[in-house]
């Protein structure tokens, strides 16, 4: 069924070949088909073809992203636990592989009357195989790469590929315009569709392709996992990132979540959602090698901070300038922040391999399943936090999905859409520039870590000689 994982070294990046990080990619592909479609297109959907309220709908939904908090971490650490022939992580991806394609049946293929509760059961079971099959894929590629610049290239691969699939999912709306299809069931059915058929061979061949990581040589004792999630909270550039991630996340969630309205009612435009989606995402997948190599010359964490500082004055500024009626203006301007969000939708999660380094470095256990449950909650609750504030404020406001609205509605709608994100993409953009890890320091961590991986495989059994002292990271040499 698996291919074996094959004994050996530490893999590096240069050990990773490119078709084989190409194959690692793949799975990202129909993952990505809930990115775009979730946050942007579902509240349309169910609101103006399902009958159900904005209010009532983010409710619903942030209810079901409260289900995350509970079971990613879980995922993380059972995953970090298993131990089969097969390795750790590819039997957890193979089982939600199925859960994922379930929920996305049940949330993009509904039946033609349903009611908030539905809609809760459908998310809560694409999440939870979204969890299962995510949290594993991401451990096992910040396992797979171990180098600072290397894992800086396994996430280009791994974005890339999730913005093939965005840019697919955001192609469709454009392609059922030509027939007269708006965000209806039509347009939803052959998302649902693409992700029923994309994701079992993408997931064969990544786990055929490429091998698991060599089982860790831990040492340290088991911890509950009370305990473990204290020492993820105390690793500070967990906690940086973490934070930041998060609260940059919220606001694209709410610029997400508005954008369909924004472009169909205050602009006047519902012809051009199709083109702002593929356009955007487009220029995304063209700038991801452009900020990787970036990020080579400056840092991971300041290219996205950086990028960051681009979406603020985007946002803030010139969207704020449009009037109804300036529908291509948008489109250019949605062009330009699709080339800058690649470092920021890019970096973070290749981020993460190092953060998870000085972990091990300090606490002697390699528990990267540990921190992307985490790290998923984070990702999750985030664009949930941002639906459930925006959708009942715009509702409150006098916005009406279905219309007729009046002035005093689409400009409050253009004043939550401008400049509801601005603090959180300011926040988010200081935290990542902060971020205290860098290609030195990364190279200090991972040089300890294979001098302990070294004198561990030469120890003796039944020798009880203490592990290579742990340092802080502000303790670590210039």
């Amino acid at each position: 069924m698996f291919r074996r994982a094959r004994p050996g070294p530490d893999m590096d990046a240069a050990e990773l070949s490119p078709w084989r990080m190409a194959a690692y990619a793949l799975p990202a592909i129909p993952v990505a088909f809930l990115y775009l479609p979730l946050p942007i297109l579902v509240p349309p959907f169910y609101a103006q073809h399902l009958g159900l309220s904005l209010t009532s709908m983010a409710l619903f939904l942030f209810a079901a992203r409260i289900f995350d908090f509970v079971i990613d971490p879980l995922l993380g650490r059972w995953s970090d636990r298993t131990r089969t022939r097969w390795g750790r992580r590819r039997p957890w991806m193979m089982a939600g592989a199925p859960l994922m394609m379930g929920g996305a049946a049940m949330v993009f293929l509904p039946p033609s009357s349903v009611t908030g509760w539905y809609l809760m059961v459908a998310m809560v079971t694409i999440y939870l195989g979204a969890s299962m099959l995510g949290v594993a894929y991401s451990a096992w590629g910040a396992e797979v790469v171990r180098s600072y610049h290397g894992r800086a290239r396994l996430a280009g691969f791994r974005e890339t590929a999730t913005l093939i699939g965005t840019l697919i999912a955001a192609g469709v709306p454009s392609i059922t315009a030509i027939w007269g299809h708006g965000i209806d069931r039509f347009t939803m059915s052959i998302i649902g569709w693409g992700v029923l058929l994309l994701t079992p061979p993408a997931v064969w061949i990544a786990i055929r392709s490429v091998p698991d990581s060599p089982m860790p040589i831990s040492t340290a004792a088991p911890q509950p996992l009370r305990t473990m999630l204290a020492q993820v909270y105390a690793n500070l550039p967990f906690r940086l990132l973490c934070i930041a991630f998060t609260v940059l996340t919220i606001g694209v969630s709410i610029t997400n979540t508005l954008l369909v309205f924004f472009i169909s009612h205050y602009l006047g435009q519902p012809a051009l959602v199709g083109p702002v989606l593929g356009l955007s995402f487009l220029c995304v997948l063209l700038f991801v090698p452009v900020w990787v190599r970036i990020s080579g010359r400056i840092g991971k964490h300041r290219a996205a901070g950086i990028s960051l500082m681009i979406a603020v004055l985007g946002s803030a500024v010139f969207a704020f300038m449009l009037r109804p009626g300036d529908g291509y203006w948008f489109l250019a301007l949605m062009a330009v922040l699709g080339a800058a969000s690649a470092a920021f939708l890019t970096l973070p999660v290749g981020i993460m391999g190092d953060v998870i380094d000085y972990d091990t470095m300090k606490n002697g256990e390699q528990r990267g399943g540990l921190f992307f449950g985490v790290w998923a909650f984070a990702q999750q609750i985030s664009p949930a936090i941002g639906l459930a504030a925006t959708l009942p404020l715009i509702e409150w406001l006098g916005f009406t999905p279905g219309g007729p609205n009046s002035p005093e509605a689409l400009q409050a709608l253009r004043y939550v859409y401008c400049f509801g994100p601005l603090p959180f993409y300011l926040i988010g953009a200081l935290l990542l520039l902060r971020f205290p890890i860098d290609a030195r320091r990364h190279r200090i961590i991972r040089a300890r870590l294979d001098t302990r991986r070294a004198r561990a495989e030469r120890q003796a059994p039944g020798d009880q000689s203490p592990p290579l002292s742990q340092q802080r990271l502000e303790e670590l040499p210039a």
